[in-house]
C-alpha cells in the first residue's frame, strides 16, 4: 500500500486530520458560536497540505532532488481549500479568508493584493494536480478517512476547478473590500486572525508532537486563588511601618475591591485603574485579574503587558513571589510565563524537550503570561507568523495594560479601536495609568483617583526654562543644587548627551563609579542608558535599589530607560523637556516613598553642539512645546496639581496632533479592516532608524556562548531528521537569548562600526573581540559610538 508523509515518518493523513480536530478545537474553546467558522477551521487544518499528495512533495521529503516550485505545497493547498468552502459553506468572504490562511501559513499572513496577482494559467498547478491523479484511488481513501474526498473529485476536472475557484475568490475580494459596517469589517479581520492563528499553532504543535502543557499540580485543579493577593499583602506588609503613603495605598486598595463588589453580573469590557505612581499598581492590577477571573467562565487566561523588558522582569518577580508564598512552591512556565526576546534564557524543565517547550511559550500555553505591548499588540495588529500564532490564545482572556500612557500618540486611535474589538472573542481589558491619556472610557476602579492625586505633596516641579543649557551647564546646574550626602536622577533625551553630562559630573565630583570596582565612596556615580549592555544593565538597576535602600548616595545620570515602571527612589531629579507624562513619570521616581517632605524635580531645555534642543529631535516641536507652554511661566508646581495639569496637556496634545485621526492610525486601520497586510509587517509601537546587534565578548561566559553558538550552527547543518533539527533550532534559540544579555543595538549610521566584522557567516551581527573591548566598549557608559549619533531608549 502506498503511503504519503507529511513530515519525515508522519503520515500525511494523520497529520491532516490532527491539524483539523486541533484548528476546530481551538475556536470552539475561545467561545466562537458561529457553525461557519467552526467548519472552516476544520476544512483548513484538514486541506492545509493537501498538495503535499503530489509525487514531487513526496520525492522532496525523500531528499530526491525536485524543482522547487513542483514540490512547493501552499497554493495548490489553499485553492483545494477555497474550493471545499465554497461547496459546503456558500460563504463567499470565508472562501477568501480560508484561502488566505492556507495560502501563508509558512509565512506572514498574506493580504487580498495576493489573489489579484494570481496566475490562473500557472504552469506548475496543472502538473502538481496531474500528479495528484495520477495516485487518485490511494489518495481518495486517505481523504475519505478524514472527510474531505469531495476535493479529489474537483481535482478530476482541473480547469473547471480553477474556473469556479477563480469565480469564488474574485467575489470575496469584491465583498471584503467593499463591506460598509465597519464592525463587520471587523470581524472579518478577526476571524481572519483567529483561523489562521489556529492553522499556524496546530500545524507546528503537531508537526512538533507537542501536546498542550498539563498543569503542574501548583494551582491544584487548575483555579488560580481570586485572594491571593489579599494573603501575600497581609504577609508581606503586616510590619510595614505607618506612613503616609502606606495609607494612601490601602485606601486605594479598598476603593478598588469594593468597586470590584459593586459590579453586577454582566461585567463591562473595559475597566481603568489611574493611581499616582508609587501606590502600588501592580499588586492592585495583580488583584483585579484575579478577582475577574473568578467571576468569567472557562477560566480565563491572564495577560499583563507593559512597554518595557526591564520592567517586566520587576512585575514578573512580584507575580513569582505572590504564587510562591501562597503555593508554597515556585510556579514552572504552564503557570507563570515571562514572554520577550531574552526571557528563553530562563526556560528549564527536565521533564519536556526544550523545542517543546518552546513552542508551547511561544503560543502562551499558560495561565499567567507576563509580556510586552510590542508581543501583545503585534499579535492583534499585523501579519507575521510568529505573532499571529498566539492570537487564539488572547481571546477569552483578561489583557492588563501597564504605563498605558507608554502608547505612542499616533496609535492611540489604532490599540483603543483593535482593543475594543476584541472584546467580542470574550476579552477583558484593564488599563492601568499614574497619567491616562483620553484612550479608552471605562469603568474606573478607583473612581474618586482625584482625591488621592491632591493629597499627594512628595515633589514640586520646577521649570528652569528661562534658557538653554549645554551639557556643561547642566553639569555646573546640578552641581549648585545638590547637597552632599543626597541622591540624585538626571534624565536626558540623547546618549550623547547623557554621557557628557556623566562626563562632566565626574569631572567635578570626587564619585566612586559603577562599572569601574565596587562602589565605596561616599558618592556613588551611574550611567544607564541602551549603550550598556543588558546583562549590566539589570545588574546596574539591581545595584542601584539596594544603594539607594540602604541611604547612600547616588547619582544615575541616565536616558529615558528609567522612566515608567522601574522602582527606584531618589531625593531629587532633573529632567530634559520632553512630553509632559514623561516628565511625571521621572518625578514619580523622586522621593517615590515620602519619606521627606519634598523632593524637587527640574526640568530644563538642553541643546547640543548645533544649538538645536535635544527634545526636538526625539520628540519633535509639538509635544515639548505643549510642556513648555503649560509649565514654563510658573515658578513651581506642587504635585497635588499634576492631575490638572497632565489632563490640559492631554487635551492639548489630542487636538494639536488630531489624535482622533492621526493618519498612522488610519492608514492601518484602512489596511486592517480591507485585509491589505502589505505595510502591516513592518507595524512597530517604536519607530527607529536601523540598528545594528553588537555582540559584546565582554567576559568568560560571552566568549563560551560565542563558541557554543558556532559548533551549534555546525551540527545544524549536519542534521538528518526534522526531530534533530527540532531540537537543535531549540537549543539555538535558547542560546541566542542568552547571548541577547551581551548585545547592543547600534544605528547602522555609527561610523565606528565600519571597523567591526561578522560574528557569524549568514547572521547579521558584528563583534566586538576581547582583545579589543576598550576601543569600542566603556565599563562605566557603554557602548563608543564615535560618531555621538542619538539614540533614545
Amino acid at each position: 500500500m502506498k503511503m504519503f508523509y507529511s513530515h519525515p515518518g508522519v503520515p500525511l493523513r494523520e497529520h491532516l486530520s490532527s491539524v483539523g480536530n486541533l484548528c476546530k478545537r481551538y475556536v470552539q474553546e475561545v467561545g466562537v458560536k458561529d457553525a461557519r467558522i467552526i467548519e472552516v477551521a476544520e476544512i483548513i487544518g484538514k486541506c492545509h497540505d493537501f498538495a503535499k499528495y503530489t509525487s514531487y512533495f513526496q520525492k522532496h521529503l525523500s531528499n530526491i532532488g525536485v524543482p522547487r516550485e513542483l514540490s512547493a505545497h501552499s497554493r495548490l493547498s489553499a485553492l483545494a481549500t477555497a474550493w471545499l468552502i465554497k461547496r459546503r459553506i456558500e460563504d463567499a468572504k470565508l472562501v477568501g479568508i480560508g484561502f488566505l490562511c492556507v495560502d501563508s501559513h509558512h509565512g506572514s499572513l498574506k493580504g487580498l493584493s495576493e489573489i489579484d496577482r494570481f496566475n490562473w494559467k500557472d504552469p506548475v498547478l496543472f502538473k502538481q494536480a496531474e500528479s495528484i491523479m495520477r495516485n487518485a484511488d490511494a489518495i481518495s481513501g486517505e481523504l475519505r478517512a478524514i472527510g474531505v474526498d469531495d476535493v479529489l473529485a474537483g481535482i478530476r476536472a482541473f480547469s473547471d476547478f480553477l474556473q469556479e475557484s477563480r469565480g469564488a475568490l474574485e467575489r470575496a475580494c469584491r465583498q471584503l473590500r467593499w463591506e460598509n459596517d465597519e464592525k463587520e469589517r471587523w470581524n472579518n479581520y478577526y476571524s481572519t486572525l483567529m483561523l489562521f492563528s489556529a492553522l499556524v499553532d496546530a500545524d507546528k504543535k503537531d508537526a512538533g508532537k507537542v501536546l498542550e502543557s498539563q498543569s503542574s499540580g501548583l494551582t491544584g485543579d487548575g483555579q488560580l486563588a481570586s485572594d491571593m493577593v489579599i494573603a501575600y499583602r497581609n504577609m508581606a506588609f503586616s510590619e510595614a511601618a505607618p506612613s503616609k503613603m502606606n495609607t494612601i495605598r490601602e485606601h486605594i486598595f479598598s476603593d478598588v475591591n469594593s468597586e470590584l463588589l459593586k459590579l453586577g453580573g454582566s461585567l463591562p469590557d473595559v475597566f481603568t485603574i489611574t493611581a499616582p505612581t508609587g501606590s502600588g499598581k501592580t499588586l492592585l492590577g495583580m488583584h483585579v485579574a484575579l478577582k475577574l477571573r473568578e467571576r468569567l467562565p472557562g477560566r480565563p487566561r491572564i495577560i499583563y503587558s507593559l512597554p518595557y523588558i526591564n520592567i517586566i522582569e520587576q512585575v514578573h518577580s512580584v507575580w513569582e513571589d505572590v504564587l510562591s508564598a501562597f503555593y508554597r512552591g515556585k510556579p514552572s512556565i504552564d503557570v507563570l510565563l515571562k514572554h520577550h526576546h531574552l526571557a528563553i534564557s530562563s526556560y528549564s524543565n527536565a521533564e519536556e524537550d526544550l523545542d517543546k517547550q518552546l513552542m508551547l511559550a511561544d503560543s502562551w500555553e499558560s495561565k499567567i503570561v507576563v509580556t510586552t505591548f510590542e508581543q501583545l499588540l503585534g499579535s492583534i495588529i499585523g501579519c507575521r507568523n510568529s505573532m499571529l500564532k498566539k492570537f487564539h490564545n488572547i481571546a477569552d482572556s483578561i489583557l492588563l495594560l501597564d504605563e498605558v500612557q507608554a502608547i505612542p500618540l499616533e496609535y492611540w486611535r489604532l490599540v483603543r479601536d483593535a482593543l475594543l474589538n476584541l472584546t467580542r472573542f470574550n476579552v477583558k481589558i484593564v488599563l492601568m495609568t499614574a497619567t491616562m491619556p483620553s484612550l479608552f472610557h471605562g469603568v474606573e476602579l478607583v473612581p474618586d483617583y482625584a482625591r488621592y492625586f491632591r493629597q499627594l505633596d512628595r515633589v514640586t516641579l520646577i521649570p528652569k526654562l528661562e534658557k538653554p543649557m549645554t551639557s556643561e551647564e547642566l553639569a555646573d546646574f546640578f552641581i549648585s543644587q545638590w547637597r552632599k550626602g543626597q541622591s540624585a536622577l538626571l534624565v536626558l533625551n540623547t546618549i550623547k548627551s547623557s554621557k557628557r553630562v556623566y562626563k562632566a559630573i565626574k569631572e567635578r565630583l570626587e564619585a566612586a563609579c559603577l562599572g569601574s570596582g565596587e562602589p565605596n565612596g561616599d558618592v556613588i556615580l551611574a550611567y544607564l542608558s541602551t549603550s550598556i549592555l543588558p546583562k549590566e544593565r539589570k545588574r546596574r538597576i539591581d545595584q542601584i535599589k539596594s544603594l539607594l535602600k540602604a541611604r547612600r548616595s547616588v547619582i544615575l545620570v541616565s536616558t529615558q530607560v528609567v522612566e515608567a515602571g522601574v522602582d527606584l527612589d531618589f531625593d531629587m531629579a532633573f529632567r530634559d523637556i520632553g512630553p509632559l507624562d514623561s516628565i511625571v513619570q521621572v518625578a514619580g521616581r523622586c522621593n517615590r516613598g515620602w519619606r521627606s517632605s519634598s523632593g524637587q524635580v527640574y526640568v530644563m531645555k538642553v541643546i547640543g553642539d548645533d544649538g538645536k534642543p535635544d527634545s526636538q529631535k526625539i520628540y519633535g516641536h509639538i509635544l515639548p512645546e505643549i510642556t513648555y507652554n503649560l509649565i514654563s511661566s510658573e515658578n513651581c508646581i506642587n504635585e497635588c496639581a499634576f492631575l490638572d495639569i497632565i489632563r490640559k496637556y492631554y487635551n492639548e496634545v489630542s487636538y494639536r496632533l488630531n489624535a482622533e485621526r492621526h493618519p498612522h492610525s488610519l492608514h492601518i486601520l484602512e489596511d486592517l479592516e480591507t485585509l491589505d497586510f502589505r505595510f502591516l509587517k513592518h507595524f512597530s509601537l517604536i519607530e527607529e532608524q536601523p540598528k545594528v546587534p553588537v555582540y559584546i565578548e565582554w567576559d568568560e561566559n560571552a566568549a563560551s556562548l560565542l563558541k557554543q553558538f558556532q559548533d551549534m550552527l555546525r551540527k545544524l547543518h549536519a542534521c538528518q531528521s526534522m526531530d534533530e533539527i527540532f531540537s537543535q533550532k531549540a537549543k539555538m534559540k535558547k542560546l541566542k537569548a542568552e547571548m541577547e544579555n551581551y548585545i547592543v543595538e547600534v544605528y547602522s549610521s555609527v561610523e565606528i562600526l565600519k571597523s567591526l566584522k561578522q560574528a557569524f557567516e549568514g547572521y547579521n551581527i558584528l563583534i566586538v573581540p576581547r582583545g579589543e573591548i576598550e576601543a569600542y566598549y566603556s565599563a562605566e557608559t557603554g557602548f563608543r559610538d564615535g560618531n555621538g549619533s542619538f539614540i533614545i531608549l
